[in-house]
């Protein structure tokens, strides 16, 4: 999640809190809009406190990807995929003809 979409999501739940907290303590319309004031500027400043202390002791490094091994790893298992089809297909051949030989005789029994 990038930095800007962490504040956006905890201002907008903090001023949803903050509504939350002037309808139920508040009657005069001043109050009510500086309790979610308050609430929401407590809660963008948490945010961003929360981010540059994420981003202070977080380690980010660069992970080296391996394009050859993976290229070769997956031709590996697209060929082995290949030969399993190839086997199912004569596997398949042969049961179908199997069935066909098996039907002719039946018929040929039942006249």
């Amino acid at each position: 999640m990038r930095e800007s979409n962490f504040v956006a999501f905890w201002v907008v739940c903090g001023f949803f809190i903050g509504l939350l907290t002037a309808f139920a303590n508040g009657s005069d319309p001043m109050d009510m809009l500086s309790a979610v004031l308050f609430v929401t500027l407590f809660f963008y400043l948490l945010a961003h406190v929360s981010v540059a202390l994420f981003v202070r002791f977080m380690e980010f490094g660069k992970v080296h990807f391996e394009k050859e091994e993976y290229d070769r790893k997956l031709d590996y298992f697209y060929n082995q995929l290949l030969q399993r089809e190839k086997e199912v297909d004569a596997n398949y051949a042969y049961i179908s003809k199997d069935e066909v030989f098996e039907q002719g005789e039946k018929k040929d029994g039942e006249r």
